[in-house]
């Protein structure tokens, strides 16, 4: 009933009320189709109207105050302007703020096509909230004529003529019920919205004629009210009680502007809530499906990889044999101890270069196996996380709640790119990854953003990279931003960045100076990017990123 014609009929007779003989002292707006009015008289109040589609309605809420920024003044023409009625037009959702000087705000509750119209005496639109260049000059049509409740309309309720559902009869009959007050009557006539028209006889008639005065009467003398969910959140207002509802929680109230704050205070909160978390949850289950794809083609490449043994074991028999096999031969057949085993060969090489490749191939596959297995272990890990968050997302039931969440687990969520973590991240001019144990690693980008990183944003213990004998990347592996200490793989990962981003990055493997970042220093009076290392240690590495790298930013 937010939106019904009887709801609005109850607050504009209390807008009556409260607001005659204000004078308005400015309208704003401060949020998307939310216009709020604020007046002066023997009290000050604030009038909240709210264009929303799922929310077209207007109350006192005398506790919004004008924000300084994102706020603009509309509607400019009433300031100073003096209300003399507030009423609601016969049978349509539209009230009229008649001012002293003749013009009048018609406001209209018409769902999507919600607006406020600045109406001369004369009938023509002055201004409008919402797409006032569509209306000024136009005339003002009032739509609709007097409220309606005729019993004898319900004589032919059972006609072929129409809808066929009786709900949807009623509603076409009395168009200001509304659905809400339509399911109580029916409920009361012991009837469901699901009955058809055709099946209502004469007692059943004077049945809902019957429970349409009962409800026409309550709403004479209506109390606000909200139903709660299980959750004990508002899911339903009402001015009346609704039998359909019996047993759920209701809040009451005695005022149905506070009613009205409150339940739309809550449901907003919810819908902000839902669409927070739908954006979590969307973020992590994308990186999860890619964690579990990357998955599935590293176990293969880990089965490939098994050839290892096979490939080492031609190779021992091709060197073993070499000198009863000719140059030329595309295969050969070779005795292993108890059977025949077929080698394919290059017709390019020699036996003896045949094995050696073969040996070279086994050396490939085996590093390939390491490698598998450790990016499935840490793909593994990576999902098992994404379905650990996504789990403790859906337990979440307000804002706070999930606020305090992605706190305690702030670590967590960063690794998905998502919190405040990952949020002053994405502030760092820095190339920045996740390697082996959680910890990152950043990587400067010129000369200038090297100097940056190595003098402003490295701690005494920080692990510091670069290609010697190269320009290239200053690289820092941040030792505490995970638990414990780098592993010698999380090391060499980070060596593979600072080779990968230096001028050797061809190559098939670079030379990488790794030191403790106290021992790094800059000469004074040295080019942008230039320092001298009291003591490094030198590692040969192939240049890489890190796979996967779903947290480089680049």
């Amino acid at each position: 009933m937010l939106t019904n014609y009887h709801t609005l009929r109850y607050i504009a007779s209390t807008l009556h009320s409260i607001l005659q003989g204000s004078f308005i002292r400015e309208l704003y707006s401060q949020e998307k189709d939310e216009l709020v009015v604020s007046f002066s008289g023997q009290t000050a109040n604030t009038l909240v109207i709210s264009c929303r589609p799922d929310s077209n309605v207007c109350y006192l809420n005398n506790f919004v105050a004008r924000a300084r920024r994102n706020t603009v003044d509309v509607l400019p023409a009433c300031t100073g302007a003096i209300v003399s009625e507030i009423s609601i037009l016969p049978s349509d959702r539209v009230l009229h703020i008649a001012l002293s000087d003749q013009r009048f705000l018609a406001v209209q509750f018409f769902g999507v096509k919600a607006n406020v119209h600045l109406v001369s005496a004369a009938g023509i639109i002055e201004d409008s909230f919402r797409n006032p260049r569509n209306y000024r000059g136009t005339p003002y049509l009032v739509r609709g004529g007097d409220e309606i409740f005729d019993l004898t309309l319900l004589d032919s309720i059972n006609t072929p003529e129409g809808p066929e559902l009786l709900a949807a009869r009623l509603k076409q009959r009395y168009p200001s019920l509304g659905s809400t007050l339509v399911r109580e009557i029916l409920f009361r006539a012991g009837m469901d919205i699901s009955d058809r028209a055709s099946s209502v006889d004469t007692p059943l008639r004077q049945l809902l004629a019957q429970k349409l005065q009962q409800v026409l009467g309550e709403l004479e003398s209506p109390v606000p009210r909200l139903y709660l969910n299980e959750d004990g959140e508002p899911m339903l207002f009402s001015l009346i009680s609704l039998q359909f509802l019996e047993g759920r929680e209701q809040k009451r109230f005695s005022d149905i502007h506070e009613a009205l704050y409150f339940f739309l205070s809550r449901r907003r909160r919810w819908v902000d809530l839902a669409a927070r978390r739908s954006e979590i949850v969307g973020a992590i289950e994308l990186q999860l499906e890619k964690a579990r794809r990357s998955s599935t083609a590293a176990e293969q490449d880990l089965r490939d990889s098994n050839r290892a043994d096979e490939y080492e074991r031609y190779g021992g028999l091709l060197l073993a044999q070499a000198h009863d096999l000719p140059r030329g031969l595309r295969s050969a057949v070779l005795r292993d101890s108890q059977e025949d085993v077929s080698i394919p060969l290059d017709p390019a090489l020699s036996p003896v270069q045949n094995a050696q490749r073969y040996f070279s191939k086994a050396k490939r596959a085996r590093a390939a196996r390491t490698q598998a297995e450790e990016r499935i272990g840490l793909l593994r890990r990576r999902i098992a996380a994404a379905e650990h968050l996504l789990a403790l997302v859906e337990t979440a039931t307000s804002q706070r709640e999930l606020r305090t969440l992605m706190t305690t687990h702030a670590d967590a969520f960063a690794l998905f790119g998502l919190g405040t973590k990952a949020e002053a991240r994405t502030q760092l001019p820095f190339r920045i990854f996740t390697v082996d144990g959680g910890f990152e690693v950043w990587a400067g980008k010129n000369s200038a953003n090297n100097d940056l990183l190595t003098m402003k944003h490295t701690k005494p213990n920080d692990l510091w990279f670069h290609a010697r004998g190269a320009s290239g990347s200053h690289v820092v592996l941040k030792v505490g931003s995970a638990k414990g200490e780098p592993s010698r793989h999380a090391k060499h990962q980070a060596a593979a960045i600072a080779a990968y981003y230096s001028r050797m990055r061809n190559a098939k493997t670079v030379p990488v100076a790794m030191t403790e970042r106290k021992y790094v220093r800059k000469p004074k009076g040295a080019s942008a990017g230039t320092v001298v290392l009291d003591r490094e240690k030198v590692t040969f590495v192939e240049p890489a990123l890190p796979s996967p790298a779903p947290h480089a930013q680049d």
